[in-house]
């Protein structure tokens, strides 16, 4: 008899098999052919489930990052969960405001994760496969000169005035406090600078000797 972790296997190997029989169905090569030459292409008859049957498929095929646009946000979020039956591609989310612009905060999760996303497209290896919804879409993000503006690295042995960079964080909207908790977040005791950036999952430690960047480590939140 076999376990239940090879039944399991046995049913997930199925599942990824049928993407390898789609890209063997007639005209899914003049899909694939259409798409990398810049030009439109459409399947017919593509609902439920099968959405992810063919992104899976066509992010196989895709040179740069393939973004599959949901009508709203709960058809984004079923459609990563089906994705997970058919790729092994771990799908990366571009999620919508939910509040109105005057309402966004620095630690704003939804700020977080666009502005993670961001990076990771201008980044040398993107992500494969992006799934968003037609209202993420429409809402602005900031240009890659400002995000690029708003982005600096800094790396051990480097020589940095504190007190320039405190205030470079300052005036680029966080929040200094006596112990970082949140993101958005920064705190400056003696030579130590703990940061807690929007689009990170936990604070940095920062330990310096003098001006000099002695140590870089994640510090868990």
């Amino acid at each position: 008899m076999p376990t239940r972790a090879e039944t399991a296997a046995s049913a997930s190997d199925r599942l990824l098999e049928l993407v390898r029989r789609l890209e063997l169905q007639e005209g899914f090569s003049d899909v694939v052919a259409s798409l990398l030459a810049g030009h439109a292409a459409t399947l017919d008859g593509v609902w439920g489930s099968s959405c992810a049957l063919v992104a899976a498929a066509l992010a196989a095929h895709a040179p740069a990052p393939l973004v599959v646009v949901c009508p709203t946000a709960d058809d984004a979020d079923e459609l990563v969960d089906d994705l997970g039956l058919f790729t092994k591609i771990t799908p990366e989310r571009f999620p919508a405001w939910e509040t109105l612009p005057g309402e966004r905060v620095l630690h704003d999760d939804v700020a977080g994760d666009r502005t993670r996303l961001l990076k990771a497209l201008l980044a040398r290896d993107p992500p494969k496969l992006v799934v968003t919804n037609i209202q993420a879409l429409l809402q602005p993000v900031p240009e890659r000169r400002r995000l690029a503006a708003l982005t600096r690295t800094i790396r051990v042995g480097e020589e940095i005035d504190l007190r320039d960079l405190m205030k470079w964080l300052v005036d680029n909207g966080f929040h200094a406090t006596s112990a970082v908790e949140l993101p958005g977040e920064v705190s400056l005791r003696g030579g130590i600078l703990d940061v807690f950036a929007s689009d990170w999952f936990d604070p940095v430690r920062i330990e310096f000797f003098g001006d000099q960047v002695e140590s870089i480590r994640r510090r868990p939140g």
